[in-house]
């Protein structure tokens, strides 16, 4: 049994959020027709429509349509950022990339300055792994045992 089944028919659902200046508006109403009716409308704060969609939904069909709308629309709303919004940023962006001669002796010279793990895993974009790693191939620090 369909959870709306239960219902009586005419039922109306309706919810309403403001967001900004923008005032947004779903309302369904189930007719009795085994079908029902949904509309979204978003208006501005002078009334102008900025966002509309409606159509009928079989009871049916309301579970598969509402996940096949959830993901098309945040897929839509990902695709629609720039990159460095729609995706998260690495925390160590060099991660696992190959170290030049130059980051080596960079590595070295900045590690016989002092340099802590931190400062190090900030200018060369590694985790503290990387860093100790490379700095016991290089001889700059003894093995780690275990």
């Amino acid at each position: 049994m369909n959870d709306i089944e239960h219902l009586p028919a005419h039922v109306i659902l309706d919810r309403s959020v403001v967001v900004g200046d923008s005032t947004y508006r779903v309302a369904a109403t189930d007719a009795g027709d085994r079908c029902v009716d949904v509309t979204v409308i978003g208006v501005d704060r002078d009334g102008r429509i900025v966002s509309e969609i409606g159509g009928g939904i079989s009871h049916d069909d309301l579970p598969i349509v509402a996940e096949l709308l959830m993901s098309t629309l945040t897929a839509l709303t990902v695709l629609g950022q720039p990159p460095e919004q729609g995706r998260p940023q690495r925390a160590h962006p060099n991660q696992g990339g190959r170290w030049t001669r130059e980051d080596d002796q960079r590595l070295l010279a900045r590690h016989r300055e002092g340099a802590s793990d931190r400062e190090l895993m900030a200018e060369f974009g590694r985790s503290r792994g990387g860093i100790r790693l490379r700095l016991e191939r290089l001889g700059a620090i003894p093995a780690a045992v275990g």
